[in-house]
């Protein structure tokens, strides 16, 4: 069974047009969409029981909707899922820890995790077949758990900053 996990920092954040295309989309495909976003709420009185640090104003958690997941009265719909982090999971510029925070409501042998501005070049995606072929072995068909990093063709038009994060990408 395949599903699409998307980590979708902005979903809190929509207007009604954008959250009335993400719910047609998890209209259309229910079974194989879901999203995973970072959802905040104030520390709150029990925060000091609980053992948030006191300098931590907010308390986090990385939710989970589907297409099963009830809607308010604005069409967001109410996680089924959350996970409360230990702090604010944003540490770098946000794309790694964007998809690590995820990593919680995934299953299944194989976990591909792409950019959204990955190239989708037709020789990568014949690629990765092949290449998790490689990493079977034994009878039940999978050795010790692998990461494999496939290069992103990024453009910048942003100048010589751009540029240097473009190739920076290159370098990993």
């Amino acid at each position: 069974v395949f599903t699409c996990l998307i980590s979708m920092q902005m979903y809190p954040y929509f207007n009604a047009t954008q959250l009335r295309h993400t719910n047609r989309m998890l209209e259309k495909f229910p079974k194989s969409l879901k999203i995973a976003f970072i959802h905040f709420e104030d520390k709150g009185a029990d925060g000091d029981a609980d053992g948030v640090h006191p300098n931590q104003a907010r308390r986090y958690f990385s939710c989970l909707i589907d297409k099963k997941c009830s809607c308010d009265e604005r069409g967001r719909r109410q996680p089924r899922l959350r996970v409360e982090l230990p702090g604010f999971p944003i540490l770098g510029d946000g794309k790694g820890d964007n998809q690590n925070h995820a990593m919680p409501f995934t299953r299944g042998l194989f976990i591909q995790a792409i950019d959204a501005n990955q190239g989708a070049y037709f020789e990568q995606m014949l690629l990765l077949p092949n290449v998790l072929g490689e990493f079977r072995d034994g009878e039940s068909g999978m050795g010790a758990r692998k990461i494999v990093g496939f290069p992103e063709h990024i453009t910048s038009d942003f100048g010589s900053i751009g540029d240097f994060a473009a190739g920076a990408e290159t370098a990993f």
